[in-house]
């Protein structure tokens, strides 16, 4: 007697088991951007009005989540979340290095880089706290942005140079500020309106998710963020289709009459392949030229997990590779080669072509890793070549001591050694060494990169050795268009040496760059 009730007991319990789980909504911890489940408040009310007959479809799994892709080069590796609820989950970031350059400059500074900015100091790189807010569907997200990223970041984008209003001081405490609407359809449908991260060059706009900290010229010379709309369509849990409408390249605001058309394809077949394909055009981005020059840029990357195997002492091994191929044309720049008129050269060639690729070595369960990697850049005319930050010039004013003009040349290459010791999946310290070489003097020397009594506010004229500005700003020689002197740099010394201004002053610029980076990140 005693097993048949305990027979029929168990029988009951497996029959309200499986009445539960059918009626159960499949709702994930954290609904961020790839999140398909409908809120479970919609989900309860489906089943009540629902029929014993009907059966409930299965939700559509969610994108991607078919595998563990923390490995990826430009995507965080932590595999859980501290904390989280069905309304926020909190994201926080600590990013402080020491960087020393072994050519010394005086006056501490480093230029060419996205990414490290100060020689032999410790510096915050970046203070970030935020998260995503996910509700009935409805999203946002928002991340703060703090440290030298805060200040550095928008320094290269040249659009807030036209029109009024203090744009940069709007938004450069904001790496991300989006709210949106997620559809269910197929395997998710996002619009999102804001700033977001920009997928172009593979590397992350955040230093804990990258196997370097000092990414090649592909990725540190092309854009951390897109201003205004995009559209996330999942059609299938391998599959993501992403078109923007943006205001530019990297950019608070149109530098002209058109916005900015891009877009991505996003395509992981495997748990061990990660395919990605970026597109941008029809922006027109330099300013002071009202629309004359437009922009096309390619960016296409792989990464392949070669080898897995979590019971070695080395466990995991994998490589990314990323080229980019992007040009301008229209206003005395052409993308297939200079233009010629009557035997004169009407527009020169303005090409951006490139490639890095870096390989990832895994030990003791992940507790250590160790890349190794680089990469090469051709970018005649500099139009998307860092500039010096040399005597405070920011995109907007330009320098006369690093003109950015068509025909103007400019060749790159890079190689980097990183050691990470990662002991939680929160926290990563840091070692690299990297070294850096330009066909043109570009890196910070000895003497610095600031004029002998600071910077003197003028930082788009020639300077004299007393600090005075000479009023005089780089031009074309029109004997030499080529002539990265310009053709004003004659005036500019004449004026310093009448005037007894001790003669002309000239920012110390080097061709290689040896630097060591150590740096301890969290990410929760």
């Amino acid at each position: 007697m005693k097993a048949r009730i305990e027979l029929l007991e168990a029988e009951l319990k497996s029959r309200s088991v499986t009445t539960n789980a059918s009626l159960a909504p499949v709702v994930p911890a954290k609904a961020a951007s790839l999140s398909v489940a409908a809120p479970a408040e919609a989900v309860a009310e489906t089943s009540s009005d629902s029929s014993a007959a009907k059966a409930e479809k299965p939700a559509p799994t969610e994108p991607f989540a078919y595998a563990d892709w923390t490995w990826l080069n430009g995507t965080p590796r932590n595999k859980d979340a501290v904390w989280d609820s069905k309304f926020f989950t909190p994201e926080i970031r600590f990013d402080t290095d020491f960087v020393s350059s072994l050519n010394h400059p005086e006056d501490d500074t480093l230029g060419g880089s996205t990414e490290i900015f100060r020689s032999n100091e410790v510096q915050v790189e970046q203070i970030s706290v935020g998260g995503d807010f996910h509700w009935q569907n409805v999203r946002g997200r928002i991340l703060t942005m703090g440290g030298m990223f805060a200040v550095t970041t928008p320094r290269n984008d040249g659009s807030v140079g036209r029109g009024q209003w203090d744009l940069t001081g709007a938004y450069k405490y904001f790496s991300e500020a989006y709210g949106g609407y997620h559809f269910n359809v197929n395997h998710g449908l996002n619009v999102d309106a804001g700033i977001f991260v920009s997928y172009i060059g593979l590397f992350s706009y955040y230093n804990f998710d990258n196997w370097t900290y000092q990414p090649s010229y592909v990725s540190s010379n092309t854009p951390w963020f897109f201003n205004g709309v995009r559209v996330q369509w999942f059609p299938t849990d391998k599959l993501k289709i992403e078109p923007w409408f943006i205001n530019g390249w990297q950019s608070y605001s149109r530098y002209a009459n058109r916005p900015g058309l891009g877009g991505q394809i996003l395509y992981r077949p495997k748990p061990w392949v990660s395919l990605v394909f970026n597109n941008y055009g029809m922006g027109e981005d330099t300013l002071g030229l009202n629309g004359a020059r437009s922009r096309i840029h390619t960016d296409d990357s792989v990464e392949i997990k070669y080898y897995d195997h979590p019971e070695k002492t080395l466990d995991k091994m994998a490589f990314s590779l990323t080229g980019d191929l992007g040009c301008e044309y229209g206003g005395g720049a052409a993308c297939f080669g200079d233009k010629r008129s009557a035997g004169q050269i009407t527009a020169y060639k303005q090409v951006f072509a490139g490639w890095m690729a870096y390989n990832r070595f895994w030990f003791k369960k992940d507790l250590y890793g160790v890349t190794l990697g680089g990469g090469v850049l051709d970018n005649p005319g500099r139009y998307l070549t860092l500039l010096p930050p040399i005597d405070g010039a920011t995109a907007v004013t330009g320098s006369p001591y690093f003109p950015a003009n068509p025909g103007l040349a400019y060749k790159a290459w890079d190689n980097s050694v990183t050691f990470d010791y990662m002991p939680r999946q929160y926290i990563t310290f840091l070692w690299e060494f990297g070294y850096r070489h330009a066909s043109v003097p570009y890196f910070t020397g000895r003497g610095g990169v600031t004029p002998p009594g600071g910077n003197n506010g003028s930082p788009q004229f020639y300077a004299c050795n007393d600090n005075s500005s000479t009023g005089i700003g780089w031009a074309v020689n029109p004997a030499n268009p080529t002539d990265p002197n310009g053709g004003n740099l004659g005036s500019a010394q004449a004026y310093c040496n009448a005037n007894s201004h001790g003669g002309l002053w000239t920012p110390d610029l080097r061709k290689d760059e040896p630097s060591i980076r150590m740096a301890i990140m969290v990410k929760f």
